[in-house]
């Protein structure tokens, strides 16, 4: 899987041409946020102990729980970072044609709110830490249970997609 043109060729009227698949740089961010995410609930969701005592007793540890959420969400944010570059410069295939209307509005609304998310977290959270506001901590955190219910939709999408429409959107993305 290597990529040997950084973007597909135009078309006639100049535009760009849409690739058939994702290139192995769109993967390779694709599937690193998808991991970090998922080691920030699994593995560092107990940050939120080390918040709450830091606000109230004002002695703010960086265990390596707090360490780490902070590390893997400020490479969340370079790689959310570098997916909207290669997104500008490499494009992404256009929606299934077998897709109903419905479903590429929710496509379009889902994707769009996980770059919203994935970027603004990280941000969110590097406030509430290093400013220790209460606020942002909830917001950050009401942003992470919007991220998983934006994950389940995704992931039943997919489902859908390849079970129901048997379309080739989950290949897109291997």
């Amino acid at each position: 899987m290597s990529d040997t043109k950084a973007s597909p060729p135009a078309t006639e009227g100049g535009a760009r041409a849409a690739p058939e698949t994702y290139s192995f740089r769109q993967k390779l961010a694709h599937w690193g946020v998808v991991v970090l995410v998922a080691a920030q609930f699994l593995v560092f969701d107990a940050i939120g102990r080390d918040f709450g005592r830091g606000m109230k007793t004002g002695d703010w540890v960086y265990s390596p729980t707090a360490t780490g959420h902070i590390l893997f969400g400020l490479a969340i944010l370079a790689l959310m970072v570098w997916r909207l570059k290669l997104r500008r410069d490499e494009g992404v295939p256009a929606l299934p044609a077998a897709e109903p209307g419905w479903a590429a509005t929710l496509a379009r609304l889902t994707h769009a709110a996980f770059y919203l998310l994935l970027l603004a977290m990280p941000v969110v959270g590097a406030v509430a830490w290093f400013l220790q506001s209460g606020n942002a901590a909830e917001m950050h955190e009401a942003a992470a249970n919007l991220l998983i219910a934006l994950i389940a939709i995704h992931v039943a999408a997919v489902a859908l997609h390849k079970f129901r429409w048997r379309s080739n959107i989950l290949s897109r993305m291997m």
